[in-house]
């Protein structure tokens, strides 16, 4: 394990995101000292604190203590007072983005999966392969692993997978050896500056890749065809044999481009197949809460916060509930969505048979 690293202690304000957290683990793992706060607690947090990080609710400037850096996320205000404290003290700030593209580069091999959809559930399965095949990645995936206690670990320090956000713009810092985009969506271009920036965002990510992987359609052909090698992977890129256990469309084609890029890492196909057929999926993506013993009620969960993924996800559970009424409860996510997509929600969610809309999250 790698623990020649430039850092001793490392504060984290608003440790208890999935991002931020998976940061965290793989620097506990490295033997790093971890210091974080954030606005309430959380499993994630109490996880950290078992393992020796040392973590508080509120945020509060006196947390900050010696550390030799801080790490914020994206979402942490600039006056916040820790962020404060460390600039009074002339203690290195950085966002969680930029120092997942510093941690990234500690690894020979690095593949940096992006994507406006499908980005987590592809990540996870990338590394669960890896793992299968003895390979002992490092990885971080954004989102709650089924079957796993941590979403990240700092693994044996060959390779690492990671997925990587374009909400931001940190995606384009992260240098990889395989680039990984899935699609390219019109999703956070408001925090970018616009659709031709975000996608400018994705070539400059693609462009830090040694070698590209992106789905086969029209659009990222055109956007991303200049990469000197770029392979294009479509649906009869399917492994032969692949069998899921998860339901859904979305997570056949990501299993095709995890099949791909693991050929292209060295993993035969018969070990890749073998091991996406055990993947249990990621926490909130059409994740079954309750089933009754003769399948008439079925409660599921899904993520999906776009127009995009709501068709999807609405259409994977037609198809494989084909028998059901379908109820949907709904919560939008930003209200920079809702002002850009009502209409489309409306639209997508003329699919259910009865719909309740909650409040914005």
């Amino acid at each position: 394990m790698n623990t020649d690293v430039p850092w001793h202690h490392v504060h984290f304000t608003g440790i208890g995101g999935v991002g931020m957290s998976g940061l965290a683990h793989i620097l506990l793992d490295w033997q790093v000292v971890v210091s974080g706060t954030d606005a309430a607690d959380s499993a994630a947090l109490q996880h950290l604190s078992v393992r020796g990080a040392k973590v508080s609710v509120p945020h509060d400037a006196d947390t900050v203590g010696e550390a030799d850096l801080l790490v914020h996320s994206s979402a942490v205000q600039l006056d916040n007072p820790e962020l404060v404290r460390a600039r009074e003290q002339g203690i290195p700030i950085v966002r969680r983005g930029a120092f997942l593209a510093r941690v990234a580069a500690r690894y020979p091999q690095v593949v940096a999966v992006a994507g406006s959809h499908g980005k987590t559930t592809t990540t996870a399965m990338l590394a669960h392969v890896l793992r299968s095949a003895g390979c002992a990645p490092g990885f971080l995936v954004g989102g709650d692993i089924l079957g796993q206690l941590r979403p990240a670990r700092a693994g044996g320090g060959r390779i690492f997978v990671t997925e990587v956000d374009e909400s931001d713009g940190t995606q384009a810092l992260v240098h990889s050896s395989h680039a990984v985009v899935l699609n390219v969506d019109d999703d956070h271009c408001w925090s970018l500056g616009g659709v031709d920036a975000l996608e400018q965002c994705f070539v400059d990510f693609s462009r830090g890749g040694d070698r590209l992987f992106a789905w086969d359609s029209s659009h990222l052909r055109e956007l991303l065809g200049g990469h000197p090698r770029a392979e294009f992977v479509g649906q009869g890129a399917a492994p032969s044999g692949l069998r899921l256990q998860v339901v859904g469309e979305y997570y056949g084609w990501n299993a095709t481009m995890v099949a791909a890029v693991a050929a292209a890492l060295g993993i035969p196909a018969a070990v890749t197949v073998a091991s996406l057929a055990t993947v249990q999926g990621v926490g909130r993506r059409l994740t079954r809460h309750l089933e009754t013993p003769d399948q008439r009620f079925v409660l599921v969960e899904d993520y999906a916060h776009h127009p995009t993924e709501l068709r999807c996800t609405l259409r994977s559970l037609r198809d494989t509930y084909p028998d059901h009424a379908l109820s949907v409860v709904f919560q939008p996510h930003r209200f920079e969505r809702i002002k850009r997509y009502a209409g489309e929600f409306g639209q997508a969610l003329g699919m259910a048979d009865d719909v309740t809309v909650v409040p914005p999250f």
